[in-house]
């Protein structure tokens, strides 16, 4: 039986994967090309690297790019946008990133589709392979992501061959799923994995990710989260919202203990103030409030609707550092049609002085009126899958509040540089590759004093070997 899987398996992804270099090659998506015109882009857009040569540090870019336009002549189309990105890697800013939306047309969807039907493995396959395998689903490494995983709507099994995780659907609300499908397939790299995910319509992308939260919480590209269906960590598991594993879950742990998990930011603020009103007696009411924030890689500022819960003291008024260029210009031009006062003068500044680093907007101070809560003490768990919104969060609510105590290990560090833009490369024909940069600095001293280094430090740490970190915390506000 596992002869016959495994040769299913070679069939299927091969198929899958010459199919989409053809077509990718069709579009006239030539690496090489892309590349230059990343390159262009970087060096127009990204204030870290300008800091860099002002500070006479950027000859190691300027080797590796020389080093690598000279390799992308002979990448396939299909492999660009993983080659690009392991480029960006040196800069070890999660802000600075390319993703791909291939524009496959729909014959070829279809003919993606018939391949992953034809080639589909029975589910007591899988479960049978599973099964040799259960003795690494309660790991909290990279192995850990072998077991049964699910996103709310449906369920898949992940399971390791050799060098590569493989994940296919073993339920699904959604009708046209293909049952026993291949799903995705991943290999480990230095930032966690990286791989080809298929999308409802069975349209093949590359994609990174990690695994978070005790191997409970797979992050992936996009905000796209699975949270694992079986683990020996408890409250972990408790924590996972059953129908949407994007949307925040609220348990109360006791008379005075609640737990807030908030696996991602990236959501619309009507979803998680909905979840807030379903919960405001509890949450008012509680004398620890502990926000589970593990695996969180980041949104938007829609934390700001429940600081008043837990403030004591206004918002400090901020200003970053912008480099003046065209796409950065664009960017704040479509902010300032929101808010004049704060973008409208950025936006002249780099009209002024292109290719230079000036002032970013000027933030003011936020009053803020505190709600009548019982609340005493505010704990936030981290792990390295903060990042960004999760780290303004963090900074913001400490800034907000002499209540707050961190817990757990240092975040992520994407920080520094902020406000993502995001811009097509033009280039990259079908594979349609677009390359993210952040506009700002988070204040006037980065990188000096900044967090993307080491990430923000917790106060109090938590070793990894302490099995349930939610019952540390719970004991450390008991003191």
């Amino acid at each position: 039986m596992k002869i016959i899987f495994f040769i299913k398996l070679c069939a299927l992804i091969a198929v899958v994967l010459i199919s989409s270099a053809s077509i990718a090659q069709s579009g006239n998506c030539k690496c090489d090309s892309v590349f230059l015109e990343l390159t262009k882009k970087l060096e127009a857009n990204y204030l870290g690297l300008k800091q860099l040569e002002i500070s006479g540090e950027g000859g190691n870019y300027q080797e590796r790019k020389l080093v690598y336009n000279a390799k992308s002549g002979n990448i396939p189309s299909t492999e660009c946008t993983s080659f690009l990105q392991e480029f960006l890697n040196q800069f070890k800013d999660g802000h600075l990133f390319v993703f791909e939306r291939p524009q496959y047309p729909p014959s070829d969807l279809s003919s993606f589709k018939s391949k992953v039907i034809s080639n589909k493995i029975e589910i007591n396959e899988l479960m049978t392979l599973l099964e040799t395998q259960k003795t690494y689903t309660n790991l909290v490494g990279i192995d850990g992501l072998i077991g049964k995983w699910s996103d709310g709507n449906s369920v898949f099994t992940i399971l390791k061959e050799k060098d590569e995780y493989k994940a296919y659907v073993i339920s699904s609300k959604d009708t046209s799923s293909v049952i026993g499908g291949l799903k995705a397939h991943f290999k480990k790299n230095r930032n966690g994995f990286g791989g080809i995910l298929y999308s409802a319509s069975y349209r093949p992308s590359y994609v990174t990710g990690n695994i978070y939260k005790e191997g409970t919480l797979i992050a992936l590209d996009g905000g796209t989260y699975w949270g694992k269906v079986e683990s020996s960590f408890a409250h972990e598991i408790g924590m996972i919202n059953k129908e949407n594993v994007l949307l925040p879950a609220i348990t109360k742990l006791d008379d005075k203990n609640t737990l807030f998990s908030i696996p991602s930011f990236n959501m619309e603020g009507k979803q998680f103030n909905k979840i807030l009103e379903e919960n405001y007696d509890l949450l008012i009411n509680t004398t620890n409030l502990i926000f589970d924030i593990r695996g969180n890689t980041g949104g938007n500022a829609i934390y700001l609707s429940f600081l008043d819960a837990y403030a004591t003291k206004d918002l400090d008024a901020s200003q970053g550092l912008v480099l003046a260029s065209e796409d950065t210009k664009l960017y704040f031009e479509v902010q300032a049609k929101f808010a004049k006062d704060i973008f409208g003068p950025v936006v002249d500044r780099i009209s002024k002085n292109p290719g230079q680093i000036v002032d970013g907007p000027q933030y003011p101070a936020k009053s803020i009126k505190p709600l009548k809560t019982k609340i005493q003490r505010v704990a936030i768990h981290t792990d390295n899958g903060c990042m960004s919104a999760a780290e303004s969060f963090i900074l913001h609510s400490k800034n907000a509040s002499n209540k707050v105590i961190t817990f757990g290990s240092p975040t992520g560090g994407v920080i520094d540089y902020t406000s993502v833009n995001t811009v097509k490369l033009n280039s990259s024909g079908i594979q349609t590759i677009y390359f993210g940069y952040p506009t700002s600095t988070w204040h006037k001293q980065i990188p000096a004093n900044g967090y993307n280094r080491t990430g923000i430090i917790p106060d109090v740490p938590i070793k990894d070997l302490e099995k349930d970190k939610v019952k540390f915390i719970v004991e450390h506000l008991s003191h």
